[in-house]
Parts: C-alpha cells; structure tokens; sequence
C-alpha cells in the first residue's frame, strides 16, 4: 500500500511541480557558490563586505515595497483561485498598493544615502542596489505562488539568476566594480519578471482599467502591522552586515558573508520551500485542519531531516568549503570556529519557517508582529553588545539566542490555540 502511494505521488501533478519548481531555486542556491568566490577573487573582502551592506538596504527596503503580498497576498489567491474577480481585485490592488510604495521608499532611500555619512560614502553603489528594489516591484512570484504555476516561477528564477551570473562575469573586471554587482541583480530580476507579468495579464484575463485607487490605500492601511513586522523581520536577517561593517570594517564584514552566504544557502532553500509548500499546507488546513496539520508535520518533518544531514557534511568538511570560497589559508585556521559556530543557525531555521507557517496559515498574523517585533530590537541590541565584547563570534552567538526564543514564542502560542489543542 505504501509502495502504491509512492509511485501515485510520483506521477501526480504536485511531484511534477516540486522538480520543476526546485530545479529553478537549486540555480538561486547555486549563484552564490558562483558569484562569492569570483567576488573576493577580483574585489576582495573588502568589496563583499560593501556589496552586503548595499544589498541589505535594497532588502529593507523590498520589505516595505512588498507589503504583504508573499504572505496575505499569496494565501487569498491560493484561497480563491478559481474565482476571476477575486483574482484580478488582488492582483490590481496588490500592485497599485506596491506602485505606491516604490515610489515613496525609493524616495527616502536616496535622502538616506545622501544624509547618513556611513551610507554617503559608498554612494554610487548604495543607489546602483536601489535597481534590486524595483526589480522585486515587478517581480510577480506571489501571485504566480498562489496559482501554483511552477513553470513561471522557474523561468523567472533561472532567467534573472543566469543574466546576474553573466554580467557578473562579464562586467566586474576591477576591484571598484563592486559597486555594480547588485545592479545586475536587481537588471537580471526586472527583465523576465516583465514577462511574467505580461503573461499573468494574458493568461487570467485582468483587465487594468478595473483598477482602483482606493482599493490600494485601504489595503495600505489594512496590511500596515503585517508589513512592519516583516520590516523587523528584514532588519534581523539583513543589518547585521551594516553592524559589523560599522564596528568592525569592511573587511571583517566581508568575512561575516562568507559565512553568512554558506548560511544563506540553506536559508534561501527553507524559503523556497516554505513558498512551495504554503499554499498548499493552507488549502488543507481550510478543508480540514487535522488533515492539514498532520500534512504539515509530515511534509517538514522530512525536509528538517535532510537540511540536519546536510548540515552535518558541512559540517565536517569547513576547511575546504571555506578555501573553495577564496578564503586564504591563514584565514581558514581563524574563520573555522565561527563558520561551525553559523551552521548551528540553519538548524533552528528549520523549525522557525516550519513552525510560521502555521501561524500564518491560521491567519495569526497578530501574535507574528509582536513576536517579529521584540525579537528584533532585542536581537540588535545583543549583536552590538556581543559583537564588542566576543568579536564576529557575537553576531552569531546573538543570531543563535534570538532563533531560541522565537521558536519557544511560537510554540507558546500555537499552544494556546483551540485549532492546534483540539487535535
């Protein structure tokens, strides 16, 4: 009987999408294996570290632009998605609501970069990264998310990763041409996003002039909180980068991405399939919520055990991993104890996106803000302190803490629900 539930599961429709849909996120787990080591060849540490801090303003600012759509967004089109006006609503409010944003928070980005001298003085590269923030505008993977079509998401992932990989290559030949590294990231990402989104427009028939203004400002006003908390949530993935640069340099900050891309990697494959999953897990949760629930364990219980084994390869092989990344080997010796140290975080990631999906799929968004809130101020206040007292170890001894306590927090309140105590 199990047998025969393999092999369903393997000609169905949902297997079909994961490879599809984990073949074009294996080439975004694969461009930093590319793009890290030819960084630091050609600009050094140095220029990495500057690359980290003006992709993490790009990301803060993505947050405010993205308004909710990659968690509301997608759950309402994964809840109605054989409704065409509800489709077309959301899509057309969604992206007005966004339209607005961009322009606001591009706004406010350049005054940041021309007021605070910490971001002045790399000017030019901080704006070039503003191109990723309007490539996430155009980006129309929520949506695609929420209909499950893996093709699209697919193309526009291995389309936007080989345009960034090649002009990378192509074009960063200097040690000043740091500055336009994220440039290519965010030209690579608008250019089959455009696409998409014309294809979206053809496909589900939505009409443009059925767009209303005050459908975007309500939604502004509606998704604030939800927004703000992801704002905090960016700022405890993305500043420290800023905050080791500032108290420790660029080049340490450079050192901090080298093991923060390894981490990263493992982190962007546990989004990816917190993506794939989610609207899957909430359409089961919204028919039956034991089913759904016992769907999600299974689902998650797997993947933690393969991201824990291999962690645990990693683990074992730092030294060359650390020298396939152009670390030299003087460094290696010193960067061992925090890179094993980093791998400690992948592992909690692994039960925190587990365990948010359900938050969300029970639309407990409420109790996520708080939570996102107070563990992000915490959390850089503890990195400022740690970082000063035990070096780069205190980033992520202070990231290891901060995962601890968000997932008590979590479980502390999925606790409390009826949903979850009745089963």
């Amino acid at each position: 009987m199990n047998f025969e539930k393999v092999r369903h599961f393997i000609r169905s429709k949902k297997a079909r999408d994961f490879l599809i849909y984990g073949f074009g996120q294996a080439v975004n787990l694969i461009s930093p294996i590319i793009i890290v080591p030819f960084v630091i060849m050609i600009c050094g540490e140095a220029g990495l570290g500057k690359i980290g801090v003006g992709f993490s303003l790009a990301i803060l600012v993505n947050v405010w632009v993205d308004y909710g759509s990659y968690i509301n967004g997608t759950r309402e089109i994964a809840t109605h998605v054989d409704q065409h006006d509800c489709l077309e609503e959301r899509f057309l409010t969604i992206y007005g609501a966004k339209f607005i944003l961009l322009c606001l928070f591009l706004v406010l980005a350049v005054l940041l970069i021309f007021t605070v001298p910490f971001f002045r003085s790399d000017y030019t590269q901080l704006l070039l990264s503003l191109v990723m923030v309007v490539g996430q505008f155009v980006n129309p993977t929520w949506f695609l998310q929420g209909v499950q079509n893996f093709v699209w998401i697919t193309l526009i992932n291995v389309i936007s990763r080989g345009i960034y990989i090649l002009t990378v290559i192509l074009f960063v030949a200097q040690p000043e041409d740091y500055q336009y590294v994220n440039m290519w990231n965010g030209v690579g990402l608008i250019i089959p996003s455009l696409f998409g989104v014309v294809y979206i427009l053809r496909h589900h028939k939505i009409n443009v002039r059925n767009f209303q203004l005050r459908r975007s400002i309500t939604l502004l006003r509606e998704e604030f909180s939800l927004t703000l908390s992801q704002v905090f949530f960016a700022a405890y993935q993305f500043t420290p980068v800023m905050i080791v640069s500032y108290y420790c340099g660029n080049f340490v900050a450079g050192q901090y991405r080298v093991i923060e891309h390894i981490v990263m990697i493992f982190r962007t494959y546990l989004q990816t399939f917190y993506n794939f999953i989610y609207p899957e897990i909430c359409k089961q949760i919204d028919k039956s919520q034991p089913s759904g629930i016992r769907f999600w364990f299974r689902v998650n219980g797997i993947n933690y055990f393969i991201v824990v084994i291999m962690l645990t390869g990693i683990f074992f092989n730092t030294a060359p991993i650390l020298r396939f990344f152009k670390v030299t080997p003087a460094e290696v010796q010193l960067l061992s104890g925090n890179f094993k140290l980093g791998l400690v975080i992948p592992v909690l990631l692994g039960l925190t996106f587990a365990v948010r999906q359900l938050l969300f799929a029970f639309n407990s968004s409420y109790y996520y803000v708080r939570i996102t809130i107070l563990a992000t101020i915490t959390y850089l206040i503890l990195m400022i302190f740690l970082l000063q007292k035990m070096g780069l170890a205190g980033a992520f001894v202070a990231t290891i803490i901060i995962e601890l306590f968000i997932i008590i927090s979590y479980f502390v309140i999925l606790k409390k629900m009826e949903a979850i105590k009745s089963i």
